[in-house]
């Protein structure tokens, strides 16, 4: 589309409900509308112009939104959304077929804020979370970590079912102060209040246009920090994972911070994982070659609910240049050309942390980059071990070199 082609196109409007009520500004632009464009629910719902065309978007507006945009050019054409359109609304779908001059966007209430404004709670200090059309990963550690929160869900996952997951991967949240939303906006509207174990059992909780509130409350139950948790969280194979004491090293060296984060070799997926509980702002790709082991990493995953972590099957050698560049790298044992090779892929100010236990990996940690290694350290650890004569002694674990690799913003060259 070219800027003078787009200077005569028609503006689309799209116009959020509060309940069936629109604003002043979204029912004038109702009026000049030619097409109006909506789910079922909200068609119906809503008192609209009688001799304008509806279009009925349930479940496949993006099958059919190309043909919408196309229409659009010529006619006057109005999207109507629940609360508002730019908060997983329609809106934001539109941005990724027409630019944002082309949309005039009237913002309604959302369903949160109906709620909030029903329990008298100020909500600036609120997490909101989207678990709308999301099958998997419940990001439970965030959401239980935060004071205050909202979380949507859908017909698959109402209020009631999320309460019912919130305490099946943390029982002891079972009594946190919570709240529920149901149709908010509409005639059968109604708020429920009571414990995170009072609402996963409530009928009136399970209706498919729901909102689910944790609220404050003082020594509130909550996970624990993702980092250095037992190697009995996660699902391994032979002991082959990153023990908690290095992992907690690791995490510490690399410095973590929004942006893209290699887990190379990931095994468990361990290290990945933690990274991406502690820092929600970085988008994690865990690596591994091996299937069972990927499958193990795909089931610690989804137990732990990180929705910014993606597990890829496939040597780490072949898939750096399909990689999107990392900030952050941990490549946990492994030959000089990955070590190498990772690192030219390293964006400007990175870091790369790499362990190993052999002598030939280490050796070569020691040689390799010598220019950027900051830091090259062992770790030893010895754990105490009952004996068969009584007491208890400390065994020795095999030492863990670690080094850290930080990419200048101007490499130096040969």
């Amino acid at each position: 589309m070219t800027t003078l082609e787009g200077d005569f196109m028609k503006t689309i409007d799209v116009i959020g409900c509060n309940g069936n009520a629109f604003s002043r500004e979204g029912a004038e632009a109702l009026d000049e509308a030619e097409i109006i464009v909506g789910s079922k629910r909200l068609l119906e719902e809503n008192e609209l112009p009688e001799d304008v065309e509806k279009v009925i978007v349930d479940g496949n507006i993006l099958g059919i939104l190309p043909r919408l945009i196309t229409r659009s050019k010529t006619r006057k054409m109005v999207f109507l959304a629940s609360g508002d359109p730019l908060y997983c609304g329609i809106g934001a779908t539109l941005l990724r077929f027409v630019p944002a001059k082309r949309l005039r966007i009237y913002p309604g209430i959302t369903a949160f804020q109906k709620l909030f404004a029903a329990l008298g709670q100020p909500w600036e200090k609120t997490r909101l979370f989207s678990l709308h059309a999301r099958k998997k990963e419940l990001p439970y550690r965030e959401i239980l970590r935060a004071p205050l929160c909202a979380v949507y869900g859908d017909a698959g996952r109402p209020a009631a079912k999320i309460a019912q997951e919130l305490i099946h991967v943390c029982p002891a949240a079972s009594r946190r102060s919570a709240a529920v939303g149901c149709n908010l906006g509409f005639p059968e509207e109604k708020v429920i209040r009571g414990s995170l174990s009072q609402i996963a059992k409530s009928a009136e909780a399970s209706v498919s246009l729901s909102v689910l509130a944790l609220l404050p409350e003082e020594n509130a139950v909550v996970p624990d920090l993702p980092l250095g948790l037992p190697d009995e969280h996660y699902s391994h194979f032979r002991n082959m994972i990153t023990h908690p004491e290095i992992r907690a090293i690791v995490l510490s060296k690399l410095r973590l911070a929004p942006g893209v984060f290699w887990d190379l070799g990931a095994g468990s997926g361990s290290v990945g994982i933690e990274a991406g509980g502690l820092c929600p702002g970085l988008k994690v790709h865990a690596v591994e070659k091996d299937p069972e082991r990927h499958s193990e990493l795909r089931n610690n995953l989804e137990a732990e609910g990180i929705p910014n972590l993606v597990a890829c099957l496939g040597n780490a050698e072949d898939l750096l240049d399909k990689l999107p560049p990392p900030n952050r790298i941990f490549i946990g044992g492994g030959g000089r050309d990955l070590l190498e090779k990772s690192f030219e892929r390293l964006l400007p100010g990175g870091i790369l942390v790499m362990t190993g236990v052999m002598v030939e990996t280490v050796s070569m940690m020691g040689s390799s980059l010598t220019d950027y290694r900051t830091e090259f350290l062992t770790v030893n650890i010895s754990r105490s071990h009952e004996i068969t004569t009584g007491g208890f002694m400390f065994r020795a674990e095999n030492p863990i070199a670690i080094a850290v690799y930080v990419r200048p913003e101007r490499m130096i060259r040969a």
